[in-house]
């Protein structure tokens, strides 16, 4: 059912985590100067008030398939990934490790790197799958004989898998398998009184999405911090999807 040669990465997402800072929002030009080398363009500031949810993002900025958002307690880089082109998946990661390293330096000249705590960073990999030959409930059992060792109680009508880990130096990784469907299609024109089902665009791709989740938390105020948890990250990461996601996936024995 997976074919290794369907299997792209889709996108990322790296966090940086801070003591929080309630003044954040002030800051907006600042940033703006900061993330120059990443993102040449206006900030919006969303003029929340200071007590409200911290996680709530105070400032963003965007450009292309690049979007950042400042909240009180977190700085939170997404990269969207052009797989239209045919890169292979070494020259993704180091286009993705370049503007990851680029945003931690940016960040460094907003947030004492004494006030950052933990970092994290969620990819997602699709492995996909030609959905004229192979059903959702095809896909359900492939995750179910592959992730799970229960007695199914009839036909599975959903699967997703989820499983976390504290490595042996301190960092968590999840790993978390489920079905994906992109839809396409032009949304018509309707009146405020009619509705439209979401559902009944065709669906244009489909298939197996792998998502790892690498990140520092229990090296927060641990003495033997690593000092670049940036870089650790990136590696443990990216030697996943590329070594060992093919195996987990039950594409290599």
């Amino acid at each position: 059912m997976l074919n290794l040669s369907n299997k792209l990465i889709d996108q990322v997402l790296f966090v940086i985590g801070y003591t929080r800072d309630s003044t954040i929002r002030t800051k907006q030009f600042d940033i703006e100067k900061a993330l120059l080398p990443l993102i040449d363009g206006p900030s919006i500031n969303t003029n929340l008030p200071d007590d409200f949810n911290a996680q709530a993002a105070r400032v963003s900025l965007s450009r292309g398939r690049l979007s950042v958002h400042f909240s009180q307690v977190t700085a939170q880089l997404k990269i969207d990934i052009d797989n239209t082109n045919g890169k292979s998946i070494e020259v993704i990661r180091d286009s993705i490790a370049k503007k990851i390293n680029l945003f931690q330096t940016c960040v460094d000249k907003i947030i004492p790197h004494e006030q950052q705590r933990e970092r994290g960073l969620v990819l997602s990999a699709l492995y996909s799958i030609d959905s004229t030959k192979y059903s959702d409930e095809a896909i359900f059992e492939y995750i179910q004989s592959n992730f799970f060792k229960v007695s199914p109680l009839g036909k599975p009508a959903s699967a997703q898998f989820n499983i976390g880990y504290k490595t042996n130096d301190n960092f968590f990784i999840t790993l978390s398998v489920m079905q994906y469907k992109i839809a396409g299609g032009e949304i018509p024109a309707i009146s405020d009184r009619q509705s439209f089902d979401l559902m009944s665009l065709p669906v244009i791709d489909s298939g197996i999405e792998l998502k790892i989740d690498v990140n520092s938390r229990p090296l927060v105020d641990m003495e033997d911090q690593q000092t670049d948890v940036t870089t650790a990250i990136l590696k443990k990461s990216f030697d996943f999807v590329i070594d060992e996601a093919d195996k987990f996936m039950g594409l290599q024995k």
